[in-house]
This record gives structure tokens, C-alpha cells and sequence, in this order.
């Protein structure tokens, strides 16, 4: 395939779809050992099948292959002159350790994951933004600590708990209270099979029953999410879980408290429903030791009645032992662990195999989520070798990925035909492959501002501030008294009666206005009904929330914070957001903003030091200049941040939807397919606009050309890391025009058509 100067529109036809283990390898004869032996084994397939290897990539091809590979992006024109120039025999391996430890690595593999577990932003149906910001830090930090994967899959499978206290939680959340559901997710991605047909029915083309899912199921069907108060002192009340809960309730004679006037007990059940909304789709707990699973009522087989309670096991399929429970251990716990033991028979083979495809583009087993007992991989030795691999090296992720990206293999030239549907493909070279999404646009962040891989600092405060706000929430409204609670929960509940009263009779004006045509009339009446919700909210806040919080202000400005809380960083939390406040009036919102405040401080002073510095360094006179350089300064830090920073899934219309990222619906439902948006995004739309700025890492590299022949060559240093050949060279230089250096619009005008070629997008 020819990747040379073609027009972008012609993609629409053409284009195809440091851990304790690491510490072991480290560049010593036991891991060339093990790099030798993964290519012996692709060699002698290869051989086998009367195939060549491909040749080796140069050095141009690597840095560019390498970056986008494992920091998911092209590599800057300065880095690209750095490696080239590096004369060291070893420095591949030295720039594959240094990719790996990486901010970049963090933010290409969260990418991966987040598409693999479906994470988004806005978690379950009650789109949580605290459980997407939790689970989203959670498995960041996973990723930048360099986590076993046995041991971020059992975090995930056990996970219990409030989303402030352990972001794994948003395992359950993501298919919150679809326990069925969420197992079938479960065994697609860390035991590769596909399970969900036998849901229903027997699988007609696995050996899978509907026994075998019911009992697979039964193990984590008590993670449930839930929407009560799990504080026990309370919980009682306003129908909490657990005997404990119910005594408790009985001994605090809060029930004996006198309701107002008006209000009946059935009355308090709803206006707590409304006092717990904010915190909602928040919490799992374990209830397996009172949540049992039951077959459907319209079970057909003869191995069990319909309705019949079902008790965990594993398919002797999977174990030979199947019941896996142990007194003492929960069946969730139970379970994650027999799925991430070693002696599983699917668990090490498949991430072996899902690390295998994203490094080279296709799996030894394809689908790599449909396995089967009948499946051969296409080499079974190398697979063989590699899942031993992976048991050996403890799990270690970033330990077997520098194994790959040190290979022969991978350092080959890419197979360049699409592998057709059935066939088998034996590794001569990597498969071709079109960037994600995610990584095109990482690309655009990279010609965009310099150090592109740092995480957006702004971001992350706005997540923690997301997730710490449900926290304060939380420990305020659990800080109150029952006796307080009951008062609290009255008081709501006779608002509710106060604004039903007003809602009614909104809505007979509205009837009547709508007869008479009165417009005023009709707008007033509808924004009585729909100002319902927030006047039902900010009552929460004011008599709930407020109240518990102020309890902490009060005790903080007594130094008596321990006698009510036991996390001592949430009482300096606290602390630090009432220091140097008269009174305890602050609601959670003031205090909130208090805290995010200090955190941005030093965030804002940073950015106008920063700016002060481009000015003068970029000796900035003109107003023109001037607008330009803040221009620049604001999207770097709002808009021109890493993928793994924005919205996840983007909302519809933004760069990364149009070019095929995946809806987090699906496990990995990414496309790549290209379409006319596409095109039209990148012949006009704003991302290249954006890179015309004066100030941006991509105009500055381009203005600093000598000439126009250094110009060519800084362009495709730029774009692909490597130098132009003579009918390239020829052919930009008519674009640039005859001129000794081009101005600004002769660059941007061969910038905007080298962005427009396939051989951009596409990782060679």
C-alpha cells in the first residue's frame, strides 16, 4: 500500500478497518533471552508456512511506530531530531524504557482500558458523574503504579464500597443493579468467551447452558448497588439493611420523635428519597449473605425448576472443583480470585493474547473475546510461550509489553494488505494499522503545545472536586443524629406538601391560560412546575446537608474533629477549608469551593507566570500578537488536552466522536472507518485552524526554518519523523513556492496538506 502524498478523501475507499517482576528482566540476559525466544517461535511458524519475515524498520519508522504505539501519539519534531541523532547501539530499548515510565504511557493505556470496561464519564443509569470521576482516578493510579493485572481484576470483581473511598466500585456501578448483565461483561473480558446467549437459553453454538450462566452469576449477584443509608445509627429509620440497622432504630427513640403538624410517617419515606438523590448511584455492598439468585420463571431444562435458587459454582468446564466457596470468604471474593489465579484455564491466555493484538494489530486468537474449547491459536507454541511469559513475569503489564516492543518481530516493516475475514495471519511484520481516534488527536495535542503528555492539572481537580463533594455529602448527612435526621427528613417532607400545593395550582392556572391563551399566564405556570426540582434540592442542602456539615465546622473550630469523624484526612480536609472563618455557617458548597480554591492557586499563578514568560520570550508587541498568544494560552489549558482528559466518551460532534471513538456502550466499540465528517473536519474544521497559531510547538518548529528546503524537512520530521524523498521534496516545495523562506501562509498551506494524506494516520 502506498502511504506516500495522497488526498485525504481517498481514506473512504481504502482505508482498513516498573514493577517487582520488571525489576527481574532488567536488561539482562534473561530478557533478551526470552525477546529471542518469542521471535525463534514466530520464525519457525513462519518457515512452516513457507513465509519470509518481513525487513527490519528503519529508525525513521520506528520512533514514529514506538511512540504512537506506546504513548499513543506522534512523536515532536525535537524528539524525533533526539533519537535520531542518538548514536547508542542500545537506544531502542533505552526509548521503550522511557516511553513505558512515562506520563504518556498512563494516558495511551488508560485510553485502552477505559474503551475495554466501557468507563465513562457519567456511570450507570442515573449517569453518576462521582462514579465515572472515581473509577475513571482509579484505574489512572492503577496504570501509573504499574499494578498487576491479577491483582486490578480482583479489585475490580470484589469491589465494594462508596465511590470516594474505593473508585473500583464503578465496576458494578457501570451495569448498576444488572448483576446478569455485568457477568457476562465479566467473562468477555478476562476470560474471553462469550456467554451472554446463555442468559436466556442454552448457547446454540458453545457448549455453554443456562445453568452454567446462572451459577456463574450467583457468585458477585449480591454486589449490589444501592441508594439507602448504609449508616447504621440511621439506617433503621428510612429502611436501611441488616438487623442491626432495625434495633437500632427501635432503641434511639427517634421514632418516638412528633411529627408536624400535617406530615405522616408515610410522607418521610419520600421526602427521603429526595435528601438521598445527590448521592445516588454511589455505593455498592456485598448482600450475598442475603441476596440469592433464582432461575427465570420460564426455565425449560430438566436439571432445575423454574424459580429454584441457585447456589455459586464454576462449569467443570472452567474447574474441576466447583464450588469454589469457602466459610469465611465472600462468594465475590471467592470468584476473583479462582478467575485470577494461574491455574485458570482462560485468564492468563487471554490478556497474553489482548496485550499481543495491541501491539501488533491482531490477536494469535481472533476474536479475542470468543474463545472457545475448540480454539487454536495460530501459532499454539508462541502462545504457549507467552502465557508462561505473563505467569512468570508476575503479571506485570509493562514487563511483557517492553518484551514485544523489543522483539524482531515488532520492529519489522508492516504487513500492508488487510487480513480478510477467516484467514490466518502468521506475523511476518506488524498489521498496518489506521491511528484511534484517541491517538489522532493526541497528535493534534502534541502539534499543538509542548510537554503533551503531562495530565491536564485542571482536569484532575475538577474530578477530585466531583468526587470529594459526594464524600462531604455523605459523612454530613451520616454526622447527624436519628433524632436530627427524623427532624430534618419532617422538614423536607413538609415542603414537599407546601410545593405540591403550589404545583397544583399551577397547574389549573396553566389549564386556564391555556383556554384564554394568556401567555404570561402560561409561562409563569410552567416555571412554577419545573422550579419544583431545585426548590425540592436546595431545601435538601439547607436543612440536611448543611446542618451535618456545620457540626464538622463547629467541632474543626474546637480542635474536637476526632470526636466525630475517623478519617483524619477528611477532618484536615475540613480544616483546611474553614481556617481563618468566623463562625460555622459555611454550607458544603462555600467550604467546597474554599478547598478547590487553594488547590487552584497555585495552578493560576503557574499560568500568568507562564504567560508573562511566552510574552517575553516570544517578544510579544502587537495587539494582534497579544490576542494570539492568550488564544494559544487558553485552549492549551481547556480544549488541547490529552483524550484521557476530556469528556469520556466526547459529546457527539467533537474531534474524537467523528473520527470513530467508542460509545463505552460495547466492550472495545471503537471504528475506524472513515467517513466524509472526517474529511470535512480536516479540510475545515477548528482542529487545524487552532494549529495555524503563531504560538503552537508546530508553527514555532516551521518558523524557525532557515529556508524553504529546511522547512520541507522540518514538515516531515514533524508529520512522520523522517526526511522527504526527492519526488516528496519536489512536490511540497511547488506548494511552499519559489520564495527563500516562506511566510506563514506558504506553511500552513503544506502543513494542511500533509495532514490531509493517509500516510498521517496511518501507524506503519
Amino acid at each position: 500500500m502506498n502511504l506516500r502524498i495522497y488526498p485525504l478523501l481517498a481514506l473512504l475507499a481504502v482505508c482498513p478497518s516498573g514493577s517487582r517482576a520488571a525489576s527481574a528482566l532488567a536488561d539482562g540476559p534473561e530478557l533478551k533471552a526470552r525477546v529471542t525466544e518469542i521471535d525463534r517461535l514466530v520464525n519457525t511458524k513462519l518457515a512452516k508456512e513457507n513465509l519470509k519475515p518481513y525487513e527490519p524498520i528503519s529508525d525513521e519508522v520506528f520512533v514514529r511506530r514506538i511512540y504512537l504505539d506506546v504513548v499513543g501519539r506522534i512523536p515532536t519534531y525535537a524528539e524525533t531530531i533526539r533519537y535520531l541523532g542518538d548514536k547508542r547501539p542500545e537506544k531502542r530499548s533505552l526509548l521503550i524504557d522511557e516511553l513505558l515510565a512515562s506520563d504518556g504511557y498512563v494516558q495511551h493505556f488508560f485510553n485502552y482500558w477505559a474503551d475495554i470496561l466501557r468507563l465513562r464519564s457519567q456511570l450507570s443509569v442515573g449517569n453518576s458523574q462521582p462514579a465515572g470521576a472515581a473509577y475513571g482516578d482509579w484505574l489512572r493510579r492503577s496504570l501509573a503504579q504499574n499494578k498487576r493485572y491479577d491483582e486490578l481484576v480482583r479489585e475490580m470483581v470484589d469491589a465494594s464500597g462508596k465511590t470516594y473511598e474505593n473508585g473500583a466500585v464503578g465496576f458494578y456501578l457501570r451495569d448498576y443493579n444488572m448483576p446478569l448483565d455485568n457477568m457476562a461483561v465479566t467473562t468477555q473480558i478476562f476470560l474471553g468467551t462469550s456467554m451472554v446467549c446463555a442468559q436466556c437459553h442454552n448457547h446454540p453454538f458453545d457448549k455453554w447452558t443456562q445453568m452454567d450462566y446462572y451459577q456463574m452469576a450467583a457468585h458477585t449477584y449480591g454486589m449490589t448497588g444501592t441508594n439507602g443509608l448504609s449508616n447504621p445509627l440511621l439506617a433503621g429509620l428510612f429502611g436501611g439493611y441488616g438487623a442491626k440497622a432495625k434495633k437500632t432504630a427501635k432503641t434511639s427513640g427517634a421514632l418516638a420523635m412528633k411529627l408536624p403538624e400535617g406530615v405522616q410517617r408515610k410522607d418521610l419515606g419520600r421526602a427521603m428519597n429526595e435528601i438521598l438523590r445527590p448521592l445516588r448511584y454511589n455505593t455498592v455492598l456485598d448482600h450475598s449473605d442475603r441476596k440469592s439468585l433464582a432461575l427465570p420463571h420460564d426455565y425449560q431444562y430438566s436439571d432445575a425448576k423454574p424459580k429454584q435458587v441457585i447456589k455459586p459454582a464454576i462449569p467443570a468446564s472452567f474447574s474441576k472443583d466447583g464450588d469454589i466457596t469457602r466459610e469465611g470468604v465472600k462468594p465475590a471474593q471467592a470468584y476473583s480470585q479462582w478467575m485470577t489465579s494461574p491455574q485458570n484455564p482462560r485468564f492468563t491466555l487471554v490478556i497474553a493474547n489482548r496485550l499481543w493484538k495491541k501491539v501488533f494489530g491482531m490477536g494469535l486468537i481472533e476474536p479475542v473475546d470468543e474463545i472457545t474449547d475448540s480454539t487454536v491459536p495460530s501459532n499454539p507454541q508462541l502462545m504457549a510461550h507467552l502465557e508462561q511469559t505473563m505467569k512468570d513475569l508476575g503479571y506485570d503489564m509493562k514487563a511483557y509489553l517492553r518484551l514485544l516492543y523489543n522483539s524482531e518481530s515488532y520492529q519489522r516493516q508492516a504487513h500492508t494488505k488487510e487480513v480478510e475475514l477467516g484467514e490466518v495471519y502468521h506475523f511476518p511484520g506488524p498489521l498496518l494499522r489506521r491511528m484511534s481516534a484517541e491517538q489522532i488527536w493526541d497528535s493534534m495535542v502534541a502539534l499543538y503545545k509542548p510537554s503533551p503528555d503531562l495530565p491536564s492539572v485542571e482536569a484532575r481537580i475538577a474530578r477530585e472536586s466531583t468526587v470529594r463533594r459526594i464524600e462531604w455529602l455523605d459523612r454530613s448527612l451520616n454526622a447527624l443524629s436519628p433524632q436530627e435526621m427524623m427532624q430534618a427528613t419532617a422538614a423536607i417532607a413538609k415542603k414537599q406538601q407546601e410545593l405540591a400545593a403550589a404545583v397544583r395550582k399551577a397547574q389549573e392556572q396553566l389549564t386556564q391560560a391555556t383556554k384564554t391563551k394568556d401567555e404570561d399566564a402560561i409561562r409563569a405556570a410552567k416555571k412554577v412546575v419545573s422550579n419544583q426540582r431545585n426548590a425540592i434540592d436546595r431545601a435538601a442542602e439547607e436543612v440536611v446537608y448543611t446542618a451535618g456539615f456545620r457540626k464538622f465546622a463547629q467541632l474543626a473550630r474546637e480542635g474536637r474533629l476526632a470526636e466525630q469523624i475517623q478519617d483524619p484526612e477528611f477532618a484536615r480536609e475540613v480544616a483546611t477549608a474553614i481556617a481563618g472563618k468566623e463562625g460555622a455557617d459555611l454550607s458544603i458548597d462555600e467550604a467546597l469551593g474554599i478547598y478547590n480554591r487553594g488547590l487552584r492557586r497555585k495552578l493560576e499563578a503557574q499560568q500568568r507566570a507562564r504567560l508573562e514568560r511566552d510574552k517575553q520570550q516570544f517578544a510579544v508587541d502587537t495587539k494582534e500578537e497579544k490576542q494570539a498568544l492568550v488564544s494559544w494560552e487558553s485552549l492549551r489549558d481547556s480544549t488541547m488536552l490529552r483524550a484521557a482528559d476530556l469528556r469520556s466518551p466526547a459529546p457527539n460532534g467533537h474531534f474524537l466522536r467523528e473520527f470513530g471513538q467508542s460509545d463505552r456502550e460495547l466492550v472495545e466499540n471503537a471504528n475506524e472507518d472513515a467517513t466524509v465528517g472526517q474529511a470535512l473536519m480536516l479540510l475545515n474544521g477548528r482542529t487545524f485552524t487552532s494549529l495555524l497559531n503563531p504560538f503552537t510547538t508546530v508553527s514555532r518548529t516551521l518558523a524557525g526554518a532557515k529556508d524553504r528546503d529546511e522547512l520541507v524537512d522540518r514538515l516531515y520530521l514533524t508529520l512522520f519523523s523522517r526526511r522527504p524523498d526527492l519526488e516528496e521534496r519536489k512536490v511540497i516545495t511547488e506548494i511552499v513556492g519559489k520564495g527563500a523562506k516562506p511566510g506563514a501562509t506558504a506553511r500552513g498551506d503544506a502543513l494542511w496538506v500533509l495532514l490531509n494524506t493517509r500516510q498521517f494516520y496511518f501507524i506503519q
